[in-house]
């Protein structure tokens, strides 16, 4: 009887380790990572990122740093807006947004890129031949992640016009090549013929009785109907003027007077 009991004892003992060498090989087999899959990148190669962030294949499929941890490191590349990593399987999907610019934008020496969160980053050369609107005569702090006093403001205004124009017509906002502060003014460079159009003149820009610190603070609401005439002019003389003409015709087109447009050809006299 005794030996019965032994046999049974001893047969349930191996079933017993043999199920969990089975289990464990089992939980093993689906715990380990095999695959790291990246998705999402346009301008940005894998290898770069994770230059950057200090990983590999290797590091992730021995599991050497936690999801969260590999989240944590490509965020902080400054090129990248948002980033998701997760476990599915044998595999660690990580899948990760570009910052979108809206803008290049210069400090007088270099140029950079802005996007809708108006966070500066640097230009790789996979943007050279992206066709966006430069925003000229920032202060030459402005870099990647650092502003001047005034930078922020004038980067809102400037998000604003070119918001403001891809609302009223595409055309218009082709037209706008650059975006220029100088001399207390908004001049507008077009991008067929590099002809200045004279925008904005913040010195005319009526603040008082308003809560802002001066004519060129985003809040300030005269500044941003000053803003909407002036694009719907712009818009209605490319329109009726600009288009029947060949490039090269203005030498400057000036919208700082109230309701007028005031051109000077090429070689003539100043028109109203």
């Amino acid at each position: 009887m005794k030996n019965w009991k032994i046999i049974i004892l001893f047969t349930v003992v191996i079933l017993f380790t043999f199920s969990s060498i089975v289990i464990s090989g089992l939980w093993k087999d689906k715990s380990t990572i095999r695959n790291v899959e990246f998705t999402g990148n346009l301008t940005l190669s894998k290898e770069e990122i994770f230059e950057f962030a200090h990983l590999n294949d290797s590091l992730i499929c021995n599991n050497e740093v936690s999801l969260e941890n590999i989240e944590t490191r490509i965020a902080k590349h400054p090129n990248i807006k948002k980033v998701v990593v997760l476990k599915d399987g044998v595999t660690v999907k990580i899948e990760i947004s570009e910052k979108n610019p809206f803008a290049a934008v210069s400090n007088g020496n270099d140029l950079f890129l802005v996007d809708d969160q108006l966070t500066i980053y640097p230009v790789k050369k996979e943007h050279i031949n992206i066709d966006l609107p430069v925003i000229s005569g920032l202060s030459a702090e402005l870099g990647a992640g650092t502003y001047g006093k005034n930078d922020m403001e004038l980067l809102k205004i400037s998000q604003y016009i070119i918001s403001q124009s891809l609302k009223i017509n595409k055309s218009l906002y082709n037209y706008i090549s650059e975006i220029n502060f100088s001399n207390s003014n908004i001049v507008l460079i077009t991008s067929d013929d590099a002809t200045p159009v004279y925008f904005i003149d913040f010195s005319a820009i009526d603040n008082k009785n308003l809560n802002v610190e001066n004519s060129s603070d985003i809040k300030n609401h005269q500044l941003l109907n000053a803003i909407d005439k002036n694009l719907i002019l712009l818009n209605g003389f490319l329109k009726q003027v600009r288009v029947y003409r060949p490039a090269n015709s203005f030498k400057y087109i000036d919208l700082r007077y109230n309701d007028l447009i005031i051109t000077k050809t090429n070689n003539q006299q100043a028109q109203q």
